[in-house]
Parts: structure tokens; sequence; C-alpha cells
């Protein structure tokens, strides 16, 4: 009789926590749709601080034209933007050109630097003019440069017409990994 009850009640017990996982299981799809929307709105809201706050990196990893696209190397393919001072770097890495690694280095003042955006969630843009340090030979004339940040990963950055555009990642500037080139001057 005391078997009887003892398997009786393990049984009650397991059906009663079968049931509260079922329960959690259904409640934690919520709760992890919830969670992840709140993920999202942080990392948004972080976004639009950093580039609010005129200090990040874009990094560059492909190059889009009207004839395909390029894979390019985000080491040395960026535009880092530090308050009122940039530097845009382009290059191929095989050496030679203007910096050393087969592209040109610009050191530039940052004018112009308006951040637009519109509900939480959505995109933000930066439109911004790099005004070349003199002497820098390749590039000397102002640079309109246009952002479009969807996430920290997914970032575009146009320079002048937008015919050709470079996709990448927005990064901190402190670890950022990039490698600068040489600069006349």
């Amino acid at each position: 009789m005391k078997k009887t009850v003892l398997v009786l009640l393990a049984l009650i017990f397991v059906v009663g926590l079968q049931n509260n996982f079922a329960q959690e299981k259904k409640m934690s799809r919520a709760e992890k749709k919830a969670a992840e929307k709140k993920q999202e709105e942080a990392e948004w809201l972080l976004l639009k601080k950093k580039l609010e706050d005129k200090s990040f990196v874009f990094k560059a990893n492909i190059l889009n034209t009207t004839r395909g696209t390029v894979t390019l190397d985000p080491r040395i393919n960026f535009l880092i933007v530090n308050d009122k001072e940039g530097t845009l770097q382009m290059a191929s890495g095989y050496g030679g050109g203007q910096n050393g690694i087969g592209g040109y280095t610009v050191n530039a003042i940052v004018d112009n630097y308006k951040v637009t955006t519109g509900k939480p969630g959505k995109v933000i843009n930066v439109n911004l003019i790099l005004m070349p340090h003199g002497g820098q030979g390749v590039v000397s004339q102002p640079l309109n440069i246009s952002i479009t940040a969807f996430s920290f990963e997914s970032v575009r950055l146009t320079i002048g017409s937008g015919r050709k555009f470079l996709q990448g990642e927005i990064v901190n500037t402190e670890n950022s990994g990039v490698f600068k080139g040489n600069t006349p001057n």
C-alpha cells in the first residue's frame, strides 16, 4: 500500500513538473522575443550615441561599383572620426602608392557633421565633409561623405557622387585593429 501511494505521488510530481516545463517553454518564446527586441533597441541607441559623439571607426570590407563588388581588407580600408579630426584610408595592400600600402591616406578636419535619425531601430544617417590638411598630394579637395547605418555590422559609406560605395561595420576607436599607412607631411 505504501509503495502504491509513493508511486502515485511520484507520478503526480513528474506530471506536474512536465506541465511546469511546458508552460516555461511557451513563456520563454514570448520572453525571448521581447528580450531580443530590447537588445536590438539598446544596440541601436549605443550606435546612435557613438555616431553623435563623433568617436568611431568605419571598417570597409566590400567596395560596390557599377561593375560589381570587390572584397577589401578592413584593417587597411577605413574612416576614423575622432571629434574634429578624421582619417580616410583606401589601400590594396600590395605596396606602393602614396601611403606605402597601395593607396592613399588622408588626414583631415571633420566639418559639417550632421546625424539624422528616425524612429528607434531605423536607419541612422550621417553626413560630413573631410577637409584634407594641406600638402597631402593625391587628395586635396574636400570629400563629401555619407554614412547610412542600419546596425554596427551593417553600414554603408558613400564618398562623393554615390556610384561607388563601401560596406562595412562601425567599431570602437580604441580596439579597431586598423593599420594606418604613411601620410605626406
